[in-house]
């Protein structure tokens, strides 16, 4: 009888081990392969002085984004797919950068109105992970002097530029040259 409460003992003893081995490997820094995807806002702030009608990360539509107040960032729109304690180097960012309009006659109505022609401007840009723990923003700060950054955050961040509101120009866009839509 003792033999077998002795074996039964080392058997729980070494079953109370590996537990508590595997306990461990669990704890510290996220594995890259087991964490669960989240997913991230994203959040535009846009420094500089023109309102940009729409942008993304990685082919995910981040909305528009009026001029930033000094208060206020911008727009928010869901979704950014992160995977915690991954190594992200870089997103792809692409933006209306700018645009020009051109008379088009409408096919109803035959009266003519003035249709906007986007330009399109696309950039990879670094990412700064500042949430470890808890990712739960993909910000987008556009600077004026044509500078994007990137970051992963836990919480909205203020805008890190405090610019005067004046600055937005609401000045018309240019005429698209001969009047007529340009070609893709």
């Amino acid at each position: 009888m003792e033999h077998k409460n002795a074996a039964w003992a080392g058997t729980v003893l070494v079953g109370l081990v590996l537990l508590g081995v595997l306990c461990a490997c669990g704890r510290g820094a996220p594995s890259h392969h087991s964490a669960e995807q989240v997913s991230l806002a994203i959040v535009g702030y846009n420094y500089t002085s023109k309102y940009i009608d729409s942008f993304s990360v990685n082919g995910q539509g981040g909305g528009n984004i009026f001029v930033s107040s000094p208060t206020s960032g911008g727009g928010i729109v869901c979704c950014a797919s992160y995977r915690p304690g991954s190594l992200i180097k870089t997103v792809h960012i692409r933006w209306q950068s700018g645009a020009c309009y051109f008379k088009e006659q409408s096919s109803l109505s035959k009266q003519m109105f003035d249709t906007i022609y986007p330009f399109y401007t696309e950039q990879d840009v670094p990412v700064e992970v500042l949430a470890a723990n808890d990712p739960q923003y993909m910000e987008v700060h556009f600077y004026p002097d044509g500078s994007i950054k990137a970051a992963i955050t836990e919480k909205i961040s203020p805008p890190r530029l405090s610019l005067d509101e004046r600055r937005n120009d609401r000045t018309r866009f240019p005429p698209c040259p001969n009047d007529r839509k340009p070609k893709d």
